[in-house]
């Protein structure tokens, strides 16, 4: 039996579905149980839609060992009966991506089905989880919200008829809360590892307009910083995009 996913990578699951019930029960080799470490592991990876190994290692097993005990972990999901996680492998010396499975998703039970593996889709899925993660780091007091479950709340206001504009869909949104001095703001983060024609950019500024963020962390290229600060001058919309350096890691 074939397992259901969204669409594109971002997977996400249409109002009035539910995933389906595994036809056996979840069970593990040995009789190992899942821990609240694993089911943290499972949200984060659906959420995110697709990671790598050394990935769930920084972010749940911060330690000199933690590839190690990130390896026996997932190898645990990959085994059970039936398997939560699975392992795709990408092209020529890029890391092997990891997804949950339809009944991996089920536990997590965040309104995201399992993504889709598109070999190349991953490379940049791989640096919106790094970049993302290195924002959390410095602004812990913000919430994330991925791509996968802006894109499923969107698809969701659109069903019900609370949206009509069909605008930008950011690599990732943080939200900072109200403080005695500011306004509680929406920020979205945009990637872009390949160099945008001039006609292109300008079409990523107009989609965001037509949205309601609060300002846009733009990341490209260090070479193409200062031509897309450029174009936001003439469009005047420098207040509302800050375009920052990124190297793929």
């Amino acid at each position: 039996m074939s397992e259901q996913t969204g669409s594109k990578r971002t997977g996400e699951i249409p109002k009035g579905s539910r995933l389906p019930l595994a036809r056996h029960p979840i069970r593990a080799t040995g009789h190992v149980q899942l821990t609240n470490r694993d089911i943290e592991i499972l949200t984060w990876v659906t959420r995110h839609g697709m990671v790598s190994l050394a990935q769930i290692a920084r972010k749940f097993f911060p330690t000199p060992q933690g590839l190690s005990a990130a390896t026996q972990r997932v190898r645990k999901l990959r085994t059970m009966t039936p398997p939560l996680m699975l392992s795709d492998v990408t092209y020529y010396k890029d890391p092997t991506v990891l997804r949950v499975t339809i009944h991996g998703a089920r536990i997590a039970d965040v309104g995201i089905s399992p993504a889709r593996f598109v070999p190349n889709e991953a490379r940049h899925a791989l640096n919106i989880v790094d970049l993302t993660e290195e924002l959390l780091a410095k602004n812990p007091e913000s919430t994330l919200v991925t791509e996968r479950e802006r894109r499923a709340d969107r698809y969701r206001d659109k069903r019900a008829g609370k949206r009509k504009t069909t605008g930008r869909i950011p690599d990732a949104v943080f939200i900072f809360p109200e403080t005695d001095s500011m306004k509680e703001r929406t920020v979205a983060v945009e990637l872009d590892r390949s160099p945008r024609n001039r006609m292109d950019i300008e079409s990523v500024i107009q989609a965001y307009l037509s949205e309601r963020y609060t300002e846009v962390w733009w990341y490209v290229r260090p070479t193409r910083v200062e031509i897309v600060r450029q174009i936001t001058r003439r469009m005047k919309v420098a207040d509302l995009f800050e375009v920052r350096p990124w190297q793929d890691r």
